[in-house]
């Protein structure tokens, strides 16, 4: 397939999305702390504690998938705007801060199944954690959803994508600052299915002949 610095980065697309599909068939939705009593919090994460620890650890692999891709999207966004064009850099802005909030998120998370099976630990510490845990979210429109729109804009801009494809991003990118976000992005995943797309695009286009041969 040509050099792994070509069509790794853009592959990293695809990867953090299935990586994402595997967190949510491990963790699903998480536990609402308002719902349950603490002792029912520590109970349910100390049944669950390595499906969540695994858990964890595959949202920090989400994280770095995501820094990989969102260094590809501006060096691709970069090369058809120019090198003073802003846009490419707030698109990996959006990829680090989404990948910086996936990290305290995986820590958190794991803190609930290293800890809930902890004896020292009160229950009432266990629920208040569980609480910052299942609120833990806004990375997602803050991050992911400035480098979709910002990509979606330099993508009309300079026509680098198909035009359904960046007018696509600016749309979902859109939609992540309100609170349709949670449809987009999770009920009916567009946003993620906007990434696969991205990321087959650059993979196909890393790996021609003509830029393997400019490589």
């Amino acid at each position: 397939m040509g050099k792994i610095s070509r069509w790794f980065p853009p592959f990293c697309g695809l990867l953090a999305v299935l990586l994402a599909v595997a967190v949510s068939i491990l963790i699903g939705e998480g536990s609402d702390a308002t719902k349950r009593t603490a002792q029912e919090v520590v109970d349910h994460y100390k049944d669950r504690g390595t499906r969540d620890g695994i858990g964890s650890f595959l949202i920090a692999l989400v994280a770095i998938a995501v820094i990989y891709f969102g260094a590809w999207v501006r060096r691709f966004l970069r090369a058809a705007q120019g090198p003073d064009a802003i846009l490419p850099t707030v698109a990996f802005g959006g990829a680090v801060v989404f990948s910086a909030g996936a990290a305290v998120a995986a820590s958190v998370h794991f803190a609930l199944a290293d800890l809930a099976d902890d004896s020292v630990m009160s229950p009432v510490a266990i629920q208040a954690i569980n609480g910052i845990d299942y609120d833990l979210f806004l990375f997602f429109p803050v991050g992911l959803a400035t480098m979709v729109l910002a990509t979606g804009i330099s993508a009309v801009r300079s026509g680098v994508l198909p035009k359904w494809l960046a007018w696509a991003g600016v749309a979902l990118g859109a939609l992540g600052y309100t609170p349709g976000f949670f449809f987009v992005y999770f009920l009916a995943p567009l946003a993620p299915l906007w990434i696969i797309v991205l990321s087959i695009i650059g993979m196909r286009r890393e790996t021609a002949p003509e830029s393997l041969a400019a490589a």
